[in-house]
């Protein structure tokens, strides 16, 4: 079978649009020569018919004698645009003037137009007649010639034909200069596609700054393209944390066991030892679930089971879970939650991410020291803040990092993964997450939008 070439869009674009233009410039044109037709038809009727009546008034004045002469000099002036014809006869229907031959004989005197074939014309014409009785009883015949009638129209199509080319040629013109220049965005675009392909990420689409929609693709597409680097960047950062974390206690479970098989562990310890060497398996695997649960809300799977949640509920179970672990550290969790918002959402995340916030307050916190845990709801936003009394982040802007853990904190139990799932998961909610060290301590603040 034989594959035709496709088309581009600008060729497609161009010729819908000298399609369209035509066929709207073809039914107006259309429109006009009807008209102009119409008009010239009924204007050489009324010719016929007041050159007719004038014949009659004329008999009415001078008799029959007034008639011949009135037709003698109209049959006299002779042209190549202009063809009359008359015929005179008394009551008994003898031919008196005119160069009409024989009077037709489904000619009525009533007024109507009867159409006659002219042959002798090239090309052909029509004989427009139409017949009286005079009030003697004789009858008379005038008929005009459509050959004005013909050229005139003939001139009308010629003209509307070439009204019809010149607005194909400029339609087709124009608007292939319109859509280039219209589909020169997405050139732009295309470029800048096969740019990153090439290996730039760092690459972005121009902005041409007019606000169109090509404009505001561009932006679509660049908050894509960084959305996407970020995640390379955290691909990146979490396997570098992997290699980093996971080595030691791989290393030093794989020590253990290459000593085990040399010499196995005495009955006393070996119960400790077996548990130590479960303990660091089970830091491995927590680690690893971490980061399959990541990917998970990431995915955004868990939005087809959003429901209403109501913040306030979730935020005081979660501190009625934590006041005992704040006291065992002697230290005081102050919930202050005013407000009974609601919004659409996953419940167990949420309360996931207040009480990862929560863990790592008390976890790096000063011991004595207040953890302040607030919800409030305005400006269509809920925002839920997490602030305790510390040290604070050594590196703000790598807290959300995967698998990120600073120098202080890789001595305490945890994955690195606690804050970079509460931003996952407020995203997933069409929010966000940010932190911020404040006086004498450290502060998380998720804002969620009511309503999404």
């Amino acid at each position: 079978m034989r594959t035709w070439p496709r088309i581009g869009l600008a060729i497609r674009l161009t010729l819908l649009n000298a399609g369209i233009v035509s066929l709207a410039m073809l039914a107006v044109v259309a429109v006009m020569v009807l008209t102009s037709e119409r008009a010239m038809r009924e204007h050489l009727r009324e010719s016929v018919l007041a050159e007719l009546d004038v014949l009659v008034a004329d008999y009415a004045i001078d008799g029959f004698e007034g008639v011949i002469g009135f037709i003698e000099q109209r049959e006299h002036f002779r042209s190549d645009h202009h063809g009359r014809s008359y015929r005179l006869e008394d009551a008994q229907g003898r031919y008196l003037a005119g160069s009409w031959p024989l009077w037709p004989g489904a000619l009525r005197t009533d007024g109507n137009i009867l159409r006659v074939p002219n042959d002798a014309r090239d090309p052909p014409t029509e004989w427009w007649i139409a017949a009286a009785s005079l009030p003697g009883g004789g009858r008379v015949l005038v008929g005009f010639d459509s050959i004005e009638l013909n050229a005139v129209m003939r001139t009308i199509h010629g003209a509307a034909a070439m009204v019809l080319l010149i607005t194909l040629g400029l339609s087709l013109a124009l608007g292939a200069l319109i859509h280039r220049a219209a589909l020169a965005p997405i050139a732009t675009i295309r470029r800048s596609a096969e740019q990153i392909i090439d290996g730039d990420l760092k690459h972005r689409i121009p902005l041409e700054g007019s606000g169109d929609e090509f404009d505001a693709l561009a932006a679509t597409l660049n908050r894509m393209l960084d959305r996407i680097s970020r995640l390379f960047d955290g691909l990146r950062s979490s396997t570098e944390a992997i290699a980093h974390d996971l080595r030691s206690p791989l290393a030093r479970h794989r020590s253990r066991l290459e000593q085990a098989l040399i010499e196995a562990p005495p009955d006393g310890p070996q119960a400790d030892w077996l548990q130590s060497a479960v303990d660091e398996v089970d830091e491995v695997l927590g680690t690893f679930q971490s980061l399959l649960q990541l990917s998970t809300v990431e995915a955004g799977a868990a939005r087809d089971g959003f429901d209403t949640v109501c913040l306030a509920r979730i935020v005081a179970d979660a501190a009625s879970l934590y006041e005992a672990q704040a006291a065992a550290r002697g230290m005081t969790l102050a919930c202050r939650s005013t407000d009974t918002c609601t919004i659409r959402g996953d419940r167990h995340l949420l309360f996931q991410s207040v009480v990862n916030l929560l863990d790592n307050a008390l976890k790096y916190g000063d011991e004595g020291q207040t953890v302040d845990l607030d919800l409030r709801c305005a400006d269509g936003f809920a925002t839920i803040t997490v602030r305790n009394r510390g040290s604070g982040f050594a590196e703000p802007e790598r807290a959300f990092d995967r698998l990120y853990r600073g120098d202080h904190a890789r001595s305490a139990p945890g994955h690195g993964m606690g804050l970079t799932l509460v931003r996952a998961i407020a995203r997933l909610h069409g929010g966000d997450a940010v932190v911020r060290n404040v006086a004498h301590g450290a502060e998380v603040r998720i804002d969620l939008p009511i309503g999404h």
